[in-house]
């Protein structure tokens, strides 16, 4: 098995994170400009978490990139082909499997 359905799952959570990083952002901007900043943080403590969080959304992204161009298109199947020392007699025809009517 591929390492394909790990990777969607950590792609998905990466996802996660990084859209919960992007509301802490919005929401620190919102505060900001409503001015209610004020009632709960100091000036250099507000402004501290509101460049936390926008770091946090730029440090997510380039993963989130990463990831994503890491993930295989469409896994690829062997070809099977007979050697080429073996004599056609000593090959077998092989019948295709039935499938079951539903």
């Amino acid at each position: 098995m591929t390492d394909e359905q790990p990777l969607r799952r950590f792609n998905k959570t990466a996802e996660k994170w990084r859209d919960l990083a992007e509301k802490r952002r919005l929401y620190f901007e919102e505060l900001h400009q409503s001015g209610r900043w004020k009632y709960y943080y100091t000036e250099a403590v507000f402004y501290r978490r509101l460049g936390e969080a926008a770091e946090l959304v730029e440090l997510w992204e380039p993963v989130l990139k990463a990831r994503l161009t890491e993930l295989p298109s469409a896994p690829k199947s062997p070809t099977m082909s007979p050697p080429k020392s073996a004599p056609k007699s000593a090959m077998r025809a092989v019948a295709s499997p039935r499938r079951r009517a539903i």
